[in-house]
C-alpha cells in the first residue's frame, strides 16, 4: 500500500488537489524556509478511493546530509520507525501525533528531502482518523503546525507553520473531503 501511495504521490497534483504552504525550518543553527503541502484525492462514488496527506520538503536537504540521516527515512519500504512528532492548534483546538514516515529526494529545482505522511481512504481507518483529528483544527482559523522529525541519532529538524485565517479556509475547502463523516 506505501508503494501504490508513493508512486500517486509521485505524480503530484493530477491525481488530487493540493495546497503548498510556506513554513520555516530549523536545525541547530540552520534556519531555512520549507514548504509544508496538504492533500486530498477524493471520489464519492461506490468505491470510496482516495488519500489524505500532509508532506514537509526540505529544500537543499544535501546541505543537511552530513548532519542528519535522511537515507533512514527514504523509500516507500524505510522503516526509522515513530520518529515524527506533529502538533495543530488553533481556536482552543489542538491534537497531537506520532507517526511513522517515509520519504524521498524530490524533482524540484532545489532539491528537496520530501517526508511524507499519508493515509488511504480506504483500508487504512485508524490512520485515516488520527491523521484527520491531527489535520482538522488547522481548517478553523488562524493556527499552528509543526512537524518534529527525530532521526535514529542526533537532533531533529524542527519545522513550523503559521495557518492564516484565509489559509484555513483554503485547507477546509480541500482537506474536508477526506475527512471521515
Amino acid at each position: 500500500m506505501r508503494a501504490v501511495l508513493l508512486l500517486l504521490l509521485t505524480m503530484g497534483s493530477a491525481w488530487g488537489q493540493t495546497l503548498t504552504l510556506p513554513g520555516e525550518a530549523r536545525f541547530g543553527d540552520d534556519r531555512r524556509a520549507v514548504r509544508f503541502t496538504f492533500l486530498c484525492s477524493s471520489n464519492a462514488g461506490p468505491q470510496v478511493t482516495g488519500v489524505l496527506g500532509v508532506e514537509l520538503a526540505i529544500p537543499r536537504h544535501d546541505t543537511l546530509r552530513p548532519q542528519f540521516n535522511f537515507d533512514a527515512f527514504e523509500g516507500p519500504d524505510a522503516r526509522a520507525g515513530r520518529r515524527t512528532a506533529l502538533e495543530s492548534q488553533a481556536a482552543g483546538a489542538a491534537s497531537r501525533m506520532q507517526a511513522e514516515v517515509s520519504g524521498s529526494i524530490g524533482v524540484d529545482e532545489d532539491a528537496p528531502f520530501v517526508f511524507g505522511l499519508h493515509a488511504a481512504r480506504r483500508g487504512e481507518v485508524a490512520r485515516l482518523s488520527e491523521l484527520s483529528r491531527l489535520l482538522a483544527p488547522l481548517t478553523l482559523g488562524a493556527a499552528q503546525f509543526s512537524w518534529t522529525q527525530w532521526q535514529p541519532r542526533g537532533q531533529p529538524i524542527e519545522a513550523r507553520l503559521a495557518v492564516s485565517a484565509a489559509d484555513a479556509a483554503r485547507l477546509r475547502s480541500l482537506l474536508s473531503p477526506c475527512f471521515p463523516r
